[in-house]
């Protein structure tokens, strides 16, 4: 006989008594999936949401766009040299001469004298006429003279014309790209909660939005010169120098909050001076927090927009409403930082014909497999910085 000797045959697994669900072998036991996966965020960009829904986009025809802004009219000037109550000239900040002509009535905040302009020059009024209405005064240095209206002699000329220049700004539009793929394979096979392509499909799109939300608060404008240009948007942190708050070493109180919108709540059409009186706090759950513990019978639920389901806190303040909303972005690395803004000064710009889209089909030829890639070429215009804020620096 051939010398044969066969392996011998691995044991069967056994189970003692009545069999259970969890001693069978996993392969057979169907998995009760749920039908949808879960996507972390669905809705975490309240900044680029609301920039495209309260203000219509801007489409650019240059990666670098311009606006044009035209600031009001300064009305103070600054007393450099004391004077006497019965002088006729006043030394002044050099410069400051321009904002005011002949004609003009100044008052001295301080003393409450006012003044009839009758000439100037360089850092000078001059041929005052002193003590109109009886009330005079000795001036110091440091006292400020408003200028609050020009009152003409019956019969005269116009005089000297004075207006504003207008200046202009600018940003970029950035090129933000997004690209993922998939495996010949990985496009047919049958998974749990839908193909790979379309559930990765809708997570990618939430991930590039929330890149473009990034750079609308954190950017910074700025340009690179190789072969093509490389451009980059400047965002909110950027453009907002007038208004930044340091709360670090300051009690979060009430009426420190409403001490702070005393000043940022004047200016822009969302500004209490000429406009509705409401703007928007986009912040972090920390800020949320904070103010809910001492405003939290003062806050109410309004539905901003029906259609993209978004609800915000109103507070009442006595320099207008606020609208507070959480911006899931400030949580993770900012939880410190807030954002009150004037939505009708931001304005979400994209390059013309490049507005976020879904590109498909981005693969080589040769390729056994499929990539894809969300796009979009686009900046944040935001206009008359001094109507938005910055906060910084709660305890977190």
């Amino acid at each position: 006989m051939a010398d044969f000797s066969p392996s011998s045959r691995t044991a069967p697994t056994m189970i003692s008594g009545a069999r259970g669900h969890e001693q069978l072998n996993s392969a057979r036991v169907v998995v009760d999936m749920a039908k949808d996966i879960l996507i972390y965020q669905p809705e975490a960009t309240p900044l680029l949401t609301l920039t495209g829904k309260i203000r219509n986009k801007r489409e650019a025809v240059n990666p670098r766009f311009e606006w044009l802004e035209k600031d009001e009219q300064p009305r103070r000037l600054d007393v450099t040299v004391a004077y006497d109550a019965d002088d006729t000239s006043i030394t002044i900040t050099a410069g400051h001469e321009a904002r005011v002509s002949a004609g003009a009535v100044m008052l001295n905040t301080r003393t409450r004298e006012q003044i009839l302009v009758g000439a100037t020059s360089s850092g000078t009024l001059s041929s005052l006429t002193r003590a109109i209405g009886g009330q005079t005064g000795d001036g110091l240095a440091g006292d400020v003279l408003l200028y609050t209206r020009n009152v003409y002699e019956d019969g005269v000329g116009l005089g000297a014309l004075r207006s504003i220049q207008e200046f202009n700004l600018f940003n970029f539009t950035e090129i933000i790209r997004t690209p993922f793929g998939f495996t010949g394979r990985d496009l047919v096979v049958e998974l749990y909660g839908g193909r790979d392509e379309m559930t990765e499909t809708k997570w990618q799109a939430i991930e590039h939005k929330k890149s473009i939300e990034y750079a609308m608060f954190f950017g910074k404008r700025h340009i690179i010169t190789g072969t093509h240009q490389q451009t980059f948007t400047g965002g909110l942190e950027y453009w907002i120098s007038t208004n930044k708050w340091n709360v670090s070493n300051t009690q979060l109180t009430e009426r420190a909050f409403i001490e702070f919108l005393e000043e940022g709540m004047k200016f822009g059409r969302g500004g209490n001076i000429n406009g509705s009186g409401t703007k928007y706090l986009l912040c972090s759950s920390r800020w949320l927090t904070e103010i809910n513990a001492w405003a939290n019978n003062k806050l109410e639920y309004r539905t901003l927009d029906s259609q993209i389901g978004f609800k915000a806190m109103e507070y009442i303040s006595p320099h207008g409403s606020v609208m507070l909303l959480r911006a899931p972005l400030l949580d993770k690395d900012h939880p410190d930082m807030a954002f009150l803004l004037d939505l009708n000064h931001l304005r979400y710009v994209n390059l013309r014909q490049r507005d976020t889209k879904l590109l498909v089909d981005r693969q080589a030829n040769d390729v056994d497999a499929k990539s894809n890639e969300y796009f979009s070429d686009v900046g944040v215009q935001v206009e008359f910085e001094h109507a938005h804020s910055m906060l910084v620096g709660i305890s977190v």
